[in-house]
């Protein structure tokens, strides 16, 4: 069967925007993995749960349409039958019931088969979801925008959720926007903001990006107001070495122009020591403070 593209709209999300996207290709089924790993746990197990009693319920009718071909199954009784198929997808076999005929065998053989198969790609599902590197980075929730070390800066905060260390750590910082172009079209643009420092070898409590206003950044004497005509996005991506699990982290946070605060900076997170050999304290809760910056 060849699947033609579908005139059917259908929801995508990318970083926080939602788009009506036609033309694609049906994927429920040719892309069952990777659908298998985006949906949530509940999701996940409903869906399992839900090809476990229509897998049953096929293999239930087949039983059915060969009459008595199961030994010890009251005649005639449909829910004998489904319950014996459960007992032979799971291969328990409490062997009340049993195959009497070869036609009953040649399903059961059937069944037993598509049984191991699906316990073997269910149990690797749950490993590679188990598996898969999850960052525990707590992103603040906006950007400010306000003087720092004598310059205007851009600035976004982020802070390390896990006890761990993640080595390598690396951040970038996008600026997207639309912008149309002389013959009337619109296009997306994306500029790489610079930042003071990109790299940290070990990222451990928290971390401020910084991006200096100049005559180099995109973001040179643009106000909340030119932001918003442009439909301008900020989005910060993070990756790094998780010491804990070996795996390589990547995630990322998108920023609407709404979420800038102009004149403003973060307030600290990091409180000294009170008395001298105490550790200095640090308050997440504090991550998405920011106050107005000092005239």
């Amino acid at each position: 069967m060849i699947f033609q593209p579908t005139d059917k709209a259908k929801r995508i999300l990318v970083a926080d925007r939602e788009f009506l996207a036609r033309g694609l290709k049906p994927t429920l089924f040719g892309d069952a993995f990777h659908n298998s790993m985006r949906a949530s746990w509940p999701a996940f197990f409903a869906g399992f749960a839900v090809y476990f009693l229509a897998m049953n319920l096929m293999f239930a009718t087949l039983f059915h349409l060969g009459g008595d071909c199961i030994a010890n199954a009251r005649p005639g009784s449909f829910t004998d039958k489904f319950f014996f198929s459960v007992e032979t997808l799971a291969t328990v076999g409490y062997g009340d019931m049993h195959p009497a005929d070869v036609y009953a065998h040649l399903i059961v053989t059937v069944e037993i088969f598509t049984g191991l198969s699906t316990l073997a790609v269910f149990t690797g599902l749950i490993f590679a979801r188990f598996a898969r590197p999850r960052a525990r980075v707590i992103f603040a929730d906006a950007l400010a925008l306000g003087p720092h070390d004598g310059r205007a800066m851009l600035m976004a905060r982020l802070a390390n959720a896990r006890h761990s260390a993640v080595t390598e750590a690396e951040a970038e910082l996008w600026f997207i926007h639309a912008e149309d172009t002389q013959e009337g079209r619109r296009y997306v643009r994306f500029h790489p903001l610079k930042l003071t420092q990109e790299r940290n070898p070990i990222f451990a409590l928290s971390w401020t990006l910084f991006h200096p206003i100049d005559a180099e950044s995109p973001l040179q004497g643009l106000s909340s107001e030119d932001l918003a005509a442009m439909d301008a996005r900020f989005l910060l991506v993070f990756n790094g070495h998780d010491e804990a699990s070996g795996q390589r982290l990547i995630v990322r946070r998108a920023y609407m122009a709404a979420d800038l605060r102009f004149g403003h900076v973060f307030s600290d997170i990091v409180t000294p020591a009170q008395q001298e050999g105490d550790p200095p304290e640090v308050d997440y809760r504090k991550i998405h403070l920011t106050e107005a910056a000092a005239p």
